[in-house]
């Protein structure tokens, strides 16, 4: 069930400065696209606008756990107790309590919610030959990295500003989320942080990636794209995750040559096209 209420967040985010020569316009989290006065944009500004009004009641500190919480059973404290980390079998869908609940904000179910994790820089890869992303701390398996935070854009729009990137030979930053329910799309959240954007446009694309995203609710039924280590992470590694999530088979036409030289690279960046 979701109402309309105002947006509220105190975010933590130290990363707005890293690139000076970048004249993309930092943000915390997703924002609206303007208006183009379409249908597409109304529902995605009524979904935007509206809150999920499930709430918990829990007291004890027993968020963490899905028996005793609505929200729960997603994270999980690090072997060391120093973070929440993503369970590494979770099959839920992720929701994090919210302001509406009864528990504090130190319980075990808020995460994401709370902006990326500290040591993380953004450099230039040597790799890629571009601006890129790594962590100066070893990071475990299922820690939270940070948001792809940017503009959330219609479908139509999306395609517009692909078609616009690829004519002008620009580099494209659209990102599709797709989840599914009984083999069926049930919900697209679509971000272009090109224009605004956070750290999270700076992670590359690699066929072997130690990162992988993921839907995280909050207090809106539009989630976060939540980026998490997938494996344990050495300190000066660069963080990557799959563009094309499950989908590493290339479509027909022109394609970008993938860099990430892993093992099983497909030579070929996700969701473009090459001449066969």
């Amino acid at each position: 069930m979701c109402e309309c209420f105002p947006k509220m967040r105190d975010l933590e985010d130290n990363y707005d400065h890293e690139d000076n020569e970048n004249d993309m316009e930092y943000i915390l989290e997703c924002v609206l696209m303007e208006d183009d006065g379409s249908d597409e944009y109304k529902e995605l500004r009524n979904n935007y606008n509206s809150q999920l009004t499930q709430s918990c009641k829990c007291s004890k500190g027993v968020c963490s756990d899905l028996a005793e919480c609505p929200h729960g059973g997603a994270y999980k404290y690090s072997s060391n107790k120093s973070e929440l980390v993503l369970k590494s079998n979770n099959s839920l869908p992720i929701f994090e309590c919210n302001g509406s609940c009864e528990c504090g904000i130190n319980c075990g179910n808020r995460l994401v919610q709370n902006g990326p994790r500290r040591d993380l820089e953004i450099f230039d890869s040597p790799l890629y030959h571009s601006k890129g992303v790594r962590t100066t701390v070893n990071i475990p398996q299922g820690a939270f990295i940070c948001e792809y935070a940017g503009e959330l854009i219609t479908k139509t729009e999306s395609q517009r500003r692909i078609e616009v990137n690829d004519s002008l030979g620009y580099m494209n930053y659209v990102l599709c989320l797709k989840e599914f329910a009984s083999e069926e799309i049930s919900e697209v959240t679509i971000v272009d942080p090109c224009r605004r954007g956070n750290i999270g446009r700076y992670l590359n694309h690699s066929c072997q990636p130690n990162c992988q995203i993921m839907a995280v609710r909050v207090e809106c039924p539009i989630p976060k794209i939540g980026i998490f280590a997938s494996r344990d992470i050495h300190a000066l590694e660069e963080l990557c995750f799959h563009y094309g999530g499950e989908e590493t088979r290339p479509k027909t036409g022109s394609c970008k040559i993938c860099l990430c030289g892993s093992l099983n690279c497909s030579g070929f960046m996700p969701n473009t096209e090459m001449n066969l």
